[in-house]
């Protein structure tokens, strides 16, 4: 199994037989400083984005999530709520978004590191096309800052589908990496994602294999993302 990561964080792989016993699901909430998040909700989900099992920080930022049964999860995710963009009352450079790992393969102990900032990347996925050596990854950055300007009426109306707080491919600061070791961007796409009666930008991108690591260079806005894949092709 391999990880990928896109800085956003991205990984690709072949997954080995599930064992039956407990496994756990272990790491360190930083933000891109390195400065620990205490009191950080730790979730993991499955395809109905029901939360199966959970954690929370300590001081230090670390959490564990343990007797978690082996098998495949939607995500998991990171997030403080007192500092949830939509909910928080802190002041607005204080308030971030979340931290979200993609289709956990849960078939032996795991270590997630989550690092979040103000850049939520939502929604990843790592796809191989057939007869290529490429990876394609679909992804949509969220700003905090774009978030911010719209407030709860316009979230509960829905704003008529005009809300989107992604970013712009100008603004759109991104490295790949595959199991740590960073691979070549071959293209990155503009796309627009329809959610519900939304209109969101997003990003289609082909790599050379590889983690994905991104940012918002109009607000300075830093964001990370995992995500699991097989690839019955990728030895």
């Amino acid at each position: 199994m391999k990880k990928l990561f896109l800085w956003m964080l991205l990984a690709a792989g072949c997954m080995s037989v599930m064992a039956q016993q407990r496994v756990k699901i272990s790491g360190h909430v930083t933000d891109f400083d390195g400065k620990p998040i205490s009191h950080c909700a730790v979730m993991l989900m499955d395809k109905h984005f029901h939360t199966v099992d959970s954690a929370s920080t300590d001081s230090a930022g670390y959490y564990c999530i343990t007797n978690v049964k082996p098998g495949r999860y939607m995500a998991l995710t990171a997030v403080r709520w007192n500092e949830y963009v939509r909910f928080s009352k802190l002041p607005e450079q204080d308030r971030r978004l979340e931290f979200w790992a993609w289709n956990i393969m849960a078939d032996k102990d795991l270590t997630i590191n989550p690092r979040y900032h103000r850049l939520e990347l939502y929604g990843t996925t790592a796809f191989c096309p057939t007869g290529t050596n490429a990876l394609m990854v679909y992804t949509r950055p969220m700003s905090a800052t774009e978030a911010m300007k719209y407030d709860e009426k316009l979230y509960r109306d829905n704003n008529n589908g005009v809300i989107d707080y992604s970013v712009k491919l100008e603004d759109f600061k991104v490295q790949a990496f595959i199991d740590g070791q960073e691979v070549k961007i071959l293209s990155i796409q503009n796309m627009t994602e329809q959610y519900g009666n939304q209109k969101m930008g997003a990003f289609l991108m082909m790599l050379d294999y590889k983690v994905i690591t991104a940012e918002n260079t109009k607000h300075h806005e830093k964001g990370e993302n995992l995500c699991y894949f097989q690839s019955a092709d990728f030895e």
